[in-house]
């Protein structure tokens, strides 16, 4: 008798236990769709203009061969994907092994959830993020970012103090020594666009200083096709300003975030490095890409 209970009562306690984990699993399944079953890491989701950003990777202070100026430390948008982070403090780490004193200096990433600011259009699910440009003086010693400013170079390389900032123009008191340092800049745009682990979709640049970095490559004599490839992300805006105080570098959205919702702006390109390393077939039409990019242009922001 006390058995014939005793096995009752664990069966009404099996029955109690199903009925309350049923639920829970039922309750997984039903997460295993876009933005809501993840694997932890980040979610960027909508578009550079109009997205969020979630579980983001954060940019310390300071790191190896870079640093976030006080200007933009104070702002706080040091959010963005898992890969851009990473790609970033890489490409600085390879410049300072090759260059012991050059210093990239991080501007803004995103807000910690993404979305609108007052300082960008742009900028809102964790994909783009301003870097400014490395200097160097007359003697080709490198100079650290600026804390406050972004400092205007022409297409010579030298710096340009505009009419808008008034007669106590800029903050830093070095800026009329600073130089455009081509060597620092292409190097960082060189291995931004080698990085396996991302595919950069545009870098914002004035056409001049584009033109001067293409022209360090070709002089150093480096490869055909990343330079072919630098030429096509390499681009100023037509919906901004020219970005002649920064580069403005933009990756598309990963394959994981495509699940997510995220949408990449313009045409979609998904095997660019091949088609200029190798010139080989690819599953895209080449043709259509260049017209559909000549349509809708870059945009920044």
């Amino acid at each position: 008798m006390t058995t014939g209970v005793a096995r009752r009562s664990g069966s009404r306690g099996w029955r109690r236990s199903l009925a309350l984990v049923l639920p829970l699993v039922l309750g997984l399944g039903s997460c295993a769709g876009p933005n809501l079953w993840t694997d932890g890491t980040s979610i960027s989701t909508g578009k550079t203009s109009g997205g969020r950003l979630r579980q983001p990777a954060k940019l310390r202070n300071r790191g190896i061969g870079y640093t976030i100026p006080e200007k933009w430390r104070k702002r706080g948008f040091r959010f963005g994907t898992d890969e851009l982070v990473e790609a970033i403090t890489h490409a600085a780490a390879r410049v300072r092994a090759r260059h012991k004193r050059a210093t990239a200096g991080i501007a803004d990433l995103s807000p910690e959830a993404g979305g609108p600011s007052m300082w960008h259009k742009s900028h809102q699910s964790g994909r783009d993020v301003d870097v400014l440009f490395y200097t160097d003086d007359a003697s080709g010693k490198q100079l650290p970012p600026p804390e406050e400013d972004m400092i205007v170079f022409s297409g010579e390389g030298l710096p340009i103090q505009p009419a808008e900032l008034g007669p106590e123009g800029y903050e830093d008191p070095d800026w009329k020594i600073r130089q455009f340092d081509k060597r620092a800049n292409w190097l960082f745009v060189e291995t931004l666009l080698r990085d396996p682990t991302i595919r950069v979709q545009w870098i914002f640049i004035s056409s001049p200083l584009k033109a001067r970095l293409l022209d360090h490559a070709r002089r150093k004599d480096r490869p055909r096709w990343i330079v072919e490839y630098a030429d096509r992300v390499l681009n100023q805006p037509g919906d901004s300003l020219p970005h002649d105080n920064h580069m403005h570098i933009r990756i598309y959205c990963s394959r994981a975030d495509r699940f997510h919702g995220c949408v990449d702006r313009g045409p979609v390109w998904q095997h660019e490095k091949k088609t200029y390393k190798y010139h080989g077939p690819e599953r895209y039409d080449p043709v259509l890409w260049r017209q559909l990019a000549a349509m809708t242009g870059p945009t920044g922001g």
